[in-house]
């Protein structure tokens, strides 16, 4: 068999199936179920416990804005990381990470000690998150990463469907304690972790194997991977773009709505049906992302963002009377749906634009970009939100998924207008 024969070979171990019977996938799975179950339980536990010891709605806030920040400086250094010591140990490390400061919040007295915590579930979820991604684009070769990432993503947004919405009932019912007992979860991901990664390690090197032999030629020189490196995350940036205009409203209905949807039942159905329809729609469209090409996905997410946008915008103005409740829940169903295509598509296109060999790169800025637009959303637009008003801050928010549109519109037809060029 030739080289490029082995290579597709241990690329393609069985194109038909389902993603979830891929060699590591399963214990992928089962690892991202467990840390995502700590992670989304603490989201809102964490600062209820600040408040609980006494913090104000300041500290509070700083809790989870702790967290993203360590995530992201994480973030940026996983793939050298995980270069260091390997898959088994990074992937096991970030469940260590997301589930024992869980344990510490039980005896935490103070809020230092809380935002301390928060930090080192930080480093754990920036490992998590980005080898998670990472690990899927390892497994499976460019046709058939739409409908794994779909997979990943049921694993990711499942146990947040479940145990966001139930986290602060544990604590008010059963006590903080509990709450944070559960929140622990991750570190039953730790045999899962340990599986995934020694999967995923040795389908790598077969990979990296094959790819060397049939290219008969050395690696590349360090000063040249870094060109690479650089020349693939000038590529990124339109589907990065994409994705940064979504999250940043994202970010702003997950963290405003209780503030803008004055009833809360309206506020709980709201919620539930936005995180259900991303996690749906992220799903589901993976498997014509693999049919059709992920880009074609990009500009009608970024469309239904702005109409979900809209719709939000005028129910909260009360414009529109009585109809405003259904119109904020159409909203909601909407931005959550262009949430979960923009989470599937943009990390499909930028594995496809950054190359196989700059997956990690790929990775890295996905994630980074993800959950900034998440915490940038939040800030920015509670800001504008207190100087003006909500429904000037969703208006705003439309106008930026427009105007990215418009810009990854653009980007897609350069490439066609330097063809024209060079044949000329």
């Amino acid at each position: 068999m030739s080289a490029q024969g082995q290579g597709d070979a241990v690329r393609i171990a069985n194109p038909a199936g389902p993603p979830w019977r891929e060699p590591g996938m399963p214990a992928l799975l089962a690892m991202t179920t467990f840390a995502f179950a700590g992670f989304a339980v603490m989201l809102p536990v964490a600062p209820l416990h600040m408040v609980a010891l006494g913090g104000d709605e300041f500290l509070a806030g700083l809790v989870n804005a702790v967290l993203m920040a360590a995530t992201i400086l994480t973030q940026l250094v996983v793939e050298r990381m995980r270069s260091w010591i390997g898959w088994r140990i990074s992937l096991a490390l970030a469940c260590l990470l997301l589930g024992l400061p869980a344990l510490g919040e039980i005896v935490a007295t103070t809020p230092g000690q809380v935002l301390a915590l928060a930090a080192v579930r930080g480093i754990g979820f920036g490992i998590v998150t980005v080898s998670g991604s990472s690990a899927v684009g390892t497994l499976f070769p460019p046709e058939r990463r739409g409908r794994a990432i779909g997979a990943y993503g049921l694993a990711v947004a499942g146990a947040q469907l479940v145990l966001t919405p139930v986290a602060p009932w544990i604590a008010d019912e059963a006590g903080l304690p509990v709450a944070l007992a559960v929140a622990a979860l991750p570190l039953v991901g730790i045999p899962f972790a340990i599986a995934a990664g020694a999967a995923i390690a040795k389908h790598a090197r077969a990979v990296a194997t094959a790819d060397i032999q049939d290219a008969e030629r050395p690696s590349p020189a360090p000063h040249e991977s870094r060109s690479e490196d650089r020349r693939a995350l000038v590529r990124l940036v339109p589907p990065i773009l994409a994705l940064t205009a979504v999250t940043c409203a994202g970010g702003a209905i997950t963290t405003f709505t209780p503030q803008f949807v004055p009833d809360a039942v309206l506020t709980v159905v709201s919620l539930f049906l936005y995180t259900a329809a991303a996690t749906f729609a992220r799903w589901f469209v993976g498997g014509l992302a693999d049919r059709y090409g992920a880009d074609r996905f990009i500009l009608p997410g970024l469309a239904i963002a702005a109409l979900g946008l809209a719709a939000i915008a005028a129910a909260i103005s009360g414009i529109v009377g009585l109809a405003g409740p259904i119109l904020l829940i159409v909203g909601a169903v909407l931005v959550g749906t262009s949430f979960g295509i923009m989470q599937n598509v943009t990390l499909v296109r930028a594995f496809e634009l950054a190359g196989e060999h700059a997956r990690g790169v790929a990775s890295t800025a996905w994630n980074v970009a993800f959950d900034a637009g998440t915490g940038v959303g939040a800030l920015a637009i509670g800001a504008l939100a207190a100087g003006a008003s909500f429904t000037l801050s969703f208006v705003v928010l439309t106008a930026v998924c427009v105007v990215a549109g418009f810009a990854v519109l653009l980007a897609g037809r350069r490439p066609a207008r330097d063809a024209v060029g060079a044949s000329d």
